[in-house]
């Protein structure tokens, strides 16, 4: 048998597991690095290790890259403002600050790491450091 009651506890407890889903940053709105901002694609091209990140709205001036040992941190801010005596009738497109740590699959040399940013993308190039590039052994 079918009862409405339960029906419509069970919709108003989803609704309120959302609800607290969304508000505990569980989606990665603040600096930890468990956060889904950017957005990014890495990949392997020959030698290099590559990061494409999607980083819209955000100057290049607010973006610092930070490598060490096999761990690659991006992070920013990205910043919203409006005039002084402006009035805020709605608010979809917030600032925040950002930091995601990865770990690269390969040793990097850092001296030729490459980043360059165009219209919100973000691509870094990571050469493989050469003491982590195999090496032929000749079998005597």
């Amino acid at each position: 048998m079918f009862r409405f009651t339960s029906a419509l506890d069970t919709l108003l407890a989803l609704q309120e597991a959302v609800e607290a889903a969304r508000t505990s940053d569980y989606f990665g709105r603040s600096t930890t690095s468990r956060g889904t901002f950017p957005s990014i694609n890495l990949f392997q091209d020959g030698d290099d290790t590559v990061i494409m990140a999607e980083v819209p709205g955000v100057k290049k001036e607010e973006i610092q890259l930070q490598i060490k040992d096999n761990l690659i941190t991006i992070s920013g801010e990205r910043k919203t403002d409006y005039p002084e005596k402006a009035s805020v009738h709605r608010v979809e497109r917030r600032g925040f600050k950002f930091n995601r740590t990865m770990k690269l699959p390969v040793k990097v040399d850092i001296e030729k790491v490459k980043a360059d940013y165009e219209n919100g993308i973000l691509k870094i190039v990571m050469p493989r450091a050469e003491s982590d590039k195999p090496k032929m052994i000749d079998i005597n």
